[in-house]
């Protein structure tokens, strides 16, 4: 089996925005870049999408027919959701940046709670040759943590590009 994770395209979200799961609009001219996504992505039998719309719009570019899954959303940032990075607390900062595998922010999850949401999904996968699924970048560092055995703490500060397509063969 062959799992194709894809980010969505990069937002129209002002730069040192902190959201997660807050549902934001994409970039201007977001379609050329769907379209060169599609061209380097190989047929697959089915496809999962995180219900945010820098997400579904990918996946409805793909096909009319994908499945929803809330599991695919980014870390829930909580009471951080749309507010600026300098805008918060320092010491909450500091102490999620300190915590953060098994604390979240106010309100939010911790990135434990992620991989494990990830892993609950994967374990539900059905037999396919390839699978795509339409995500945010913090389920793709879970996703090589859980798929290729990487350390989490190693892969947090890994890039993740927009509009990438991270494949991983199961066998």
């Amino acid at each position: 089996m062959e799992l194709y994770f894809i980010r969505h395209v990069q937002t129209a979200v002002a730069a040192g925005t902190c959201y997660g799961q807050l549902d934001v609009p994409l970039m201007e001219g977001y379609e050329a870049v769907h379209d060169q996504i599609v061209a380097g992505l190989p047929r697959t039998d089915i496809i999962y999408t995180s219900p945010l719309q820098r997400c579904q719009l990918l996946a409805a570019r793909l096909s009319e027919n994908y499945i929803v899954d809330a599991r695919l959303k980014e870390l829930n940032f909580g009471e951080w959701e749309g507010m600026k990075w300098d805008e918060i607390d320092r010491t909450l900062m500091d102490h999620w940046g300190e915590h953060y595998m098994l604390s979240g922010p106010p309100g939010g999850e911790s990135l434990l709670d992620l991989v494990n949401r990830l892993r609950a999904f994967l374990s539900e996968l059905p037999s396919y040759n390839k699978i795509a699924i339409i995500t945010h970048a913090g389920i793709i560092r879970a996703a090589r943590h859980l798929l290729e055995n990487k350390l989490l703490h190693e892969i947090m500060s890994e890039k993740i590009t927009y509009g990438g397509i991270y494949t991983f063969n199961l066998l």
